[in-house]
Formats: structure tokens, C-alpha cells, sequence
């Protein structure tokens, strides 16, 4: 089980395509609904970067799709049907709490609980994944500050073991500007890259736990 890669959007980043997509919801974090992070968006971080695929238009609920552009090169590309989060393609598990109850987890405050039931089809093993909002926070790159929702996540899994994480969920972004990895050190957003912007094309790669520009060197800032 792989742990330490980014939850989707959060918990959420791309439930259902029975319902219409929203797009980030206003300047108030407190009444954010629900939303999902744009197809073809970039999303650079420390040491790792992502771009959000286009879902299909008979997508079924709880599926997602993205690109590993680093590591990796951009080889690795993931669809997910009912599992929520984002890892390097290896992880087997199937979410089986419904996109609905889901949903309702939106829009976050202090305190608000999530519990996911999820299931390995080659094991048999079991976890409860929950997720706690613990309260606002800022996280700032070198151009923007995102007011960020922090999570705790927690897992039990059936065989004894345990694990925890903390997010930081920005509605401006519909996705992560933050998080742990599995040896609690915090991953920050970085840059986020749309279609025509100047970096867009340009490929990436991770070195020494920091992600770079391959055309030149050139750590991400």
C-alpha cells in the first residue's frame, strides 16, 4: 500500500460525473461546496508534479484520472474507479463509501468528520480511512496564498496496523496545496501551470527530493 502520494482534490478531486462540475467556489472557504480541479492543470510540488486528465463524459461515479509527469517522466498514467486517491498506480484499493455521503463532506468546518470504507480485492484486507477538519491555515508560494483547510487523516487498517497524514485542502484550488509524506515530512505546492502558460510544455524531473525543469536545471520555485 502506498502512502505519502496526493489525495485527490482532496479527499475528492474527481467524484462522479452524475453530477455537474464545479469549478472553485469563491473567496470564502467556509461556504465552498464542492468542486473539482480543472482538466489540464499542472500541479507542481516539492517533489512530485501531476496533471489533471480529462474525465469522460460517462464517467462513473468516483472515477479520476491524472498523468505522472515526475517521477517518471509523464510514463505513468492512472484511472481510478471508486478509490480516492492519488498514488503511482499500484494501489489496489476500492473505496466502497458512496459518492454521495462523500459529497456531503463539502463544504468543510472546523471539526467536520469523514470516514471512508475501503477494501483490497487481492488481500481481503480492510481499512477506515477518516478525515478530520482541524481548522484554517495559510500555505503561501513565492506568488500566491492559499487559505487552506488542515486534515488529519487516519487509517485502521484490519491487520493491526495504522497511519496518519495531515492535507491542507484549498477550495480556490479544488485540490491539495500541501501535504505529508509517508515520513511526515510537508510536501508544498509550488507553481500551478494551465495551457499557454510559459512553462507549461516544458518537462519536469525529481532529484534529490526536489522537483526541477529538465531542459535546464532549474529547481521548481
Amino acid at each position: 500500500m502506498k502512502h505519502g502520494w496526493l489525495l485527490a482534490a482532496a479527499l475528492g478531486a474527481l467524484i462522479g460525473a452524475s453530477a455537474p462540475t464545479a469549478q472553485a467556489q469563491g473567496e470564502n472557504p467556509y461556504s465552498a461546496g464542492y468542486c473539482e480541479p480543472e482538466a489540464g492543470i499542472k500541479l507542481l510540488y516539492t517533489n512530485r508534479a501531476y496533471k489533471i486528465e480529462p474525465k469522460p463524459m460517462d464517467a462513473p461515479p468516483l472515477f479520476y484520472t491524472y498523468t505522472i509527469l515526475a517521477p517518471g517522466g509523464g510514463a505513468q498514467h492512472v484511472e481510478r474507479r471508486s478509490q480516492l486517491l492519488f498514488d503511482d498506480g499500484s494501489d489496489p484499493w476500492k473505496v466502497q463509501t458512496g459518492a454521495d455521503e462523500v459529497r456531503s463532506f463539502w463544504p468543510l468546518q472546523p471539526s467536520k468528520e469523514l470516514t471512508l470504507d475501503r477494501s483490497d480485492p487481492n488481500t481481503g484486507m480492510h481499512s477506515e480511512v477518516s478525515f478530520f477538519v482541524l481548522g484554517l491555515e495559510p500555505i503561501e508560494t513565492t506568488t500566491h496564498i492559499y487559505r487552506s483547510w488542515k486534515i488529519r487523516r487516519f487509517d485502521h487498517n484490519s491487520d493491526g496496523t495504522h497511519y496518519f497524514q495531515f492535507l491542507w485542502y484549498s477550495p480556490e484550488l479544488c485540490t491539495l496545496s500541501a501535504f505529508t509524506d509517508s515520513q511526515q515530512r510537508m510536501v508544498r505546492l509550488l507553481r500551478v501551470l494551465k495551457p499557454g502558460d510559459r512553462d507549461y510544455d516544458r518537462p519536469l524531473e525529481v532529484k534529490n527530493h526536489h522537483l526541477f525543469f529538465a531542459d535546464s536545471n532549474e529547481q521548481v520555485k
